[in-house]
């Protein structure tokens, strides 16, 4: 399984590249860029997952309840660095002529490699090769092996490896989900240096939190102080054919984990260093080997679309960590955009992908949330509410540091969307322990902020205000994905604490809640307000929705999308026109019955979705399939497919969209293989596009793995007897069962 590109070398190309070889552990992240630098506009990238600094918003109009700080994940020390010099110049694109360029990412590996020929100025041919892992085993360490080699060039050449402070990057002020920092944001505090290697403490200048980092090599270098940072250096002699290799370890460690970074960090790198660099590279395979057992996804007769998903589902699981310290940022640990912001779309499209596979870090990621409802709670204090927390749209800290509240506060869905994540976790796993420790109190907190938020009137329970994850139509009454999540939420908070009353004293008492309180959710639920256009026969996204005059989506120049980022936000506001469907969203997640509703529905925000968010396609590709229109259903998931690998969105060299990934293992499990969780046990209603001749997969449920392949016919196979659903049916499997497709 690898993923391989050749000579791809302007500056575009090399830019997206950086993204698409990213690699990624959950704690750190690593850019793909070159280790000698292209010679001109470097800028070398490692990411710390949570590691960022507060920056001052200005408004023009303020309110003491806006956010005052934001915050930003931080370039951090660049490791990267290592450079070749023959006759005082730099191998590099500055002096050289790059003839050829190979790269790869093996996804079993873990790891990449990179091959590039240059040619001097005097004709001299050098070929670099580079391999890279950021180790899962070690999850503080960087690790890259550097070989250079001449084919006719025998004489001196000085190799130079550097720990710097990073470079200022360009800042695309004309797109506002990409903010870099060009400030300096670390202050070196200490530096110290060992028989193995040279280490730096250094400190965030706003938001108080300390780095370790330091770097040895397999070779004795001699090392001296830069004005940023360290340089190591050695003089060899090289002669044709005959390669030298150079084996770098950096070492990243947080205070976020790390109580005594220098200490901590100058251990690791030590036993790096006794462990070696091949130990590394077989602790990633084996790690990985266990990965794909658990989690594999095969396309039958297309084998890019097969690459496109496995390597899709692997960055969406090394952008994980299995700790309760973070969360998974937008563009994982693969570039700055969105700031390294946190979003909702862990919730909705990632966690699902790790309940099935790997229900461990979809447990660690919920933890999150719950390690963070002070700060929730904090927040729906300035929203004026008495009681309750409220999921910031965006953060890193549990703080919301949304400064567009139209567009970010004002997603009170974000509660229930990570109440859907935990109640989902739970059906599928039956892990009554976390319910009961920490789930039912996420439940309850999140809920009452949606319950005070509400009002009733003439009958019915209204959420007013809001705005929903379509973020082209903002603060509206009775959002219909606000309002139906909700009643979700609330309808399962009610029967799990009937159910577990006696199991849930600790938190009951803790919580001061009790009977009366569960009946106010329960009615809430019942009266829940929805607006059904009988003329239409579609739910309307929201009171205001259906008054307004449609956009002609089609008579728009190409250019000019995304919207948000060519027209201002009030001729957007006042059309009917979608960033993503809401309400076609809330039916796959609750999985809506009526078959004639949901492709009313379909066919109607269809043409009113402009596609604008990267999280839309994925939902449209799943409905499509649910509906068994297979052929734009296929042409939805080709799309999310390509979106980084083929760069469709012309922004994937801000770093890749994890959701999307997400996204891309939804429409395959709940799209084509039709999976639905249900409370009681799962179901499949499996779809195969003629594009493919078959899929097969697998997934663990409470304890059971299920083999899944569908080709001719839809076999399955069970580790031990389960019900399993299979379209309308209920099957009793023992070990292996067969049948064929239904529309």
């Amino acid at each position: 399984m690898k993923i391989k590109r050749t000579n791809r070398l302007t500056r575009e190309e090399l830019l997206v590249d950086e993204s698409i070889f990213a690699l990624q552990n959950g704690l750190i992240g690593v850019r793909g860029n070159f280790s000698e630098g292209y010679g001109i506009n470097d800028y070398k990238q490692t990411l710390i997952n949570g590691f960022y600094n507060f920056y001052p918003y200005s408004y023009e109009e303020n309110s003491p309840e806006f956010p005052q700080m934001g915050q930003r994940i931080i370039n951090v020390f660049d490791g990267q660095t290592v450079e070749f010099y023959y006759n005082e110049s730099p191998i590099n694109q500055s002096t050289c002529k790059l003839e050829n360029l190979t790269r790869e990412i093996d996804l079993k590996k873990g790891s990449t490699i990179r091959k590039a020929t240059y040619i001097t100025k005097d004709k001299h041919r050098f070929n670099i090769e580079e391999k890279r892992l950021v180790s899962f085993a070690q999850k503080e360490l960087y690790a890259v092996k550097i070989t250079i080699n001449s084919e006719d060039y025998e004489g001196p050449l000085k190799i130079i490896s550097k720990l710097d402070l990073p470079s200022e990057s360009f800042v695309d002020k004309s797109d506002p989900r990409f903010h870099l920092a060009t400030e300096q944001q670390l202050i070196i505090e200490e530096k110290t240096a060992d028989d193995l290697g040279v280490y730096i403490k250094a400190n965030t200048t706003t938001s108080n939190l300390s780095l370790g980092v330091g770097m040895t090599h397999s070779e004795e270098m001699i090392y001296y102080y830069s004005e940023h940072g360290f340089e190591g250096f050695i003089d060899i002699e090289i002669k044709p054919n005959k390669p030298f290799e150079l084996v770098k370890f950096v070492a990243y460690t947080p205070s976020i984990l790390h109580e005594d970074v220098l200490t901590s960090n100058i251990n690791i790198l030590h036993g790096a260093m006794e462990q070696g660099y091949e130990f590394f590279k077989a602790a990633q395979k084996e790690h990985l080997k266990s990965f794909w057992e658990h989690a594999d996804v095969t396309i039958l007769g297309d084998e890019r679309s097969n690459q496109m998903v496995q390597y899709n589902m692997f960055q969406l699981y090394s952008a994980a960590n299995s700790d309760p310290h973070f969360n998974i940022p937008a563009k994982g640990l693969t570039g700055e955009g969105y700031e390294g912001h946190y979003f909702w779309d862990t919730e909705i499209y990632m966690i699902p992908f790790f309940t099935i596979t790997n229900p461990e870090i979809a447990k660690n990621l919920l933890l999150y949330r719950y390690n963070h409802l002070e700060e929730a709670k904090m927040e729906a204090l300035k929203l004026g509410s008495k009681k309750g927390a409220k999921i910031p749209w965006r953060t890193i800290n549990g703080s919301e540091v949304s400064p567009y509240f139209l567009a970010g506060s004002a997603q009170y869905h974000i509660n229930s969307d990570v109440a859907y994540a935990l109640i989902k976790y739970y059906q599928f796993t039956n892990d009554f322990d976390f319910m009961v420790d920490y789930g039912f109190e996420l439940l309850l907190e999140t809920g009452r902020f949606l319950l005070e938020s509400g009002n009733y009137h003439q009958g019915r329970f209204h959420i007013n205000g809001v705005t929903g994850p379509d973020e082209y139509t903002t603060q509206v009454n009775n959002n219909y994905y606000t309002n139906s999540m909700a009643k979700f939420q609330f309808e399962f908070l009610v029967d799990f604490y009937r159910k577990h009353k006696g199991k849930l004293i600790r938190t009951i008492n803790k919580c001061l809640t009790g009977d009366e309180e569960m009946e106010e959710f329960a009615l809430a639920a019942t009266k829940m307000s929805f607006l059904f256009d009988s003329k239409t026969g579609v739910f309307a996204q929201d009171d205001s929705f259906l008054q307004k005059p449609e956009l002609d989506i089609e008579s728009l120049p190409k250019e000019k999308f995304p919207l948000l980022l060519h027209y201002h936000p009030m001729f957007i506001y006042k059309h009917q026109v979608l960033k993503q469907a809401d309400v076609l969203l809330s039916m796959f997640l609750l999985d809506f019955e009526s078959e004639e509703l949901f492709e009313k529905n379909f066919d109607f925000y269809l043409m009113r979705t402009t596609h604008d968010s990267s999280l839309s396609k994925c939902i449209h590709a799943i409905a499509a399939f649910r509906l068994n229109k297979l052929d734009l259903g296929f042409s939805y998931l080709s799309d999310i497919l390509g979106m980084d690998l083929d760069n469709l969105n012309r922004n994937t060299h801000h770093g890749l969209h994890i959701a999307n990934s997400g996204g891309i293992y939804l429409a395959i499990l709940f799209g084509l293989i039709g999976l639905r969780i249900k409370p009681n046990g799962i179901l499949i209603r499996p779809r195969l596009p003629k594009q493919f001749s078959g899929i097969k997969t697998k997934f663990n449920y409470r304890g059971t793995e299920i083999e899944i392949s569908m080709e001719e016919k839809i076999k399955i196979a069970v580790s031990s007897p389960i019900d399993l659903g299979i379209y309308t049916d209920i099957i009793s499997i023992e070990k292996e069962y067969q049948c064929d497709y239904k529309s």
